[in-house]
């Protein structure tokens, strides 16, 4: 079967911006989903991927994300995305400093059955970072 890696890639995106429309990550994750950057306290498969997504989201009640480009090869999707949103909840001890936030990172997605089925991700927490902590 034949990967749509635009729309896996766009979707995959969109899932992690507060826009997204509900039951956009049950048709797009397996319900097994394997995620290879296990946030800490994050439970497996896509009630996992949904917590994370909910932790997100309460930092950055304004959370958007981008599609930036897309790379393919076989059952992988690599997606080079930036997020921008505003820090509004507790990220790692930092309280809320209501700073506009942008964030880069990669992600690899395994797709089997136009699911999918495994991720790992890279972002750059340290941008992240320097940009809410206090001055």
């Amino acid at each position: 079967m034949e990967v749509d890696s635009r729309r896996i890639a766009e979707d995959y995106a969109r899932v992690w911006d507060v826009t997204a429309p509900d039951g956009l990550a049950d048709g797009l994750f397996s319900q097994e989903v394997v995620d290879h950057n296990l946030q800490p306290g994050q439970g497996p498969g896509l009630a996992g991927i949904k917590q994370v997504i909910g932790l997100y989201h309460a930092v950055f009640p304004d959370l958007t994300l981008r599609c930036d480009d897309v790379v393919a090869s076989g059952d992988k999707v690599a997606v080079r995305w930036t997020a921008t949103g505003t820090h509004e909840g507790d990220q790692l001890g930092v309280p809320p400093s209501h700073r506009k936030v942008t964030l880069t990172g990669i992600d690899i997605v395994r797709v089997a059955d136009g699911r999918i089925v495994e991720r790992w991700g890279e972002a750059n927490g340290l941008e992240m970072m320097q940009q809410i902590a206090p001055q």
